[in-house]
């Protein structure tokens, strides 16, 4: 199955570290982290948002709304990796990509 989300960056540029409480069910600690780490928090969390939605989209009604499940991480050469649950998902695979003021993520299940 693929699955595909884009959104608007300006929804999160508001968004600011001490923020994490009212977000914690929608990111992580270590995905709010790497956000506020990156040079672009704003682009960086929109990406991550887009990749759990487009991840929800891709597995179907067992994800659906279930920000808390999944975990986007990043391999040092910048490829997301997705967790469900605890546990890497090798037949999950995630493209993000940003332009202007946009982000988008494709996700593919095989």
């Amino acid at each position: 199955m693929i699955g595909i989300d884009i959104i608007d960056i300006e929804r999160f540029t508001k968004l600011s570290q001490e923020d994490f409480s009212h977000w914690n069910s929608v990111f992580t600690q270590s995905e709010w982290d790497y956000g506020f780490n990156a040079s672009n928090p704003a682009r960086a969390l929109a990406g991550i948002f887009s990749a759990k939605e487009s991840v929800m989209k891709s597995v179907g009604d067992e994800l659906m709304k279930q920000f808390s499940r999944i975990q986007v991480s990043h391999e040092a050469n910048g490829k997301p990796i997705i967790e469900i649950d605890g546990k890497k998902q090798d037949n999950i695979h995630v493209s993000i990509s940003h332009d202007s003021n946009m982000a988008v993520a494709v996700a593919i299940q095989i």
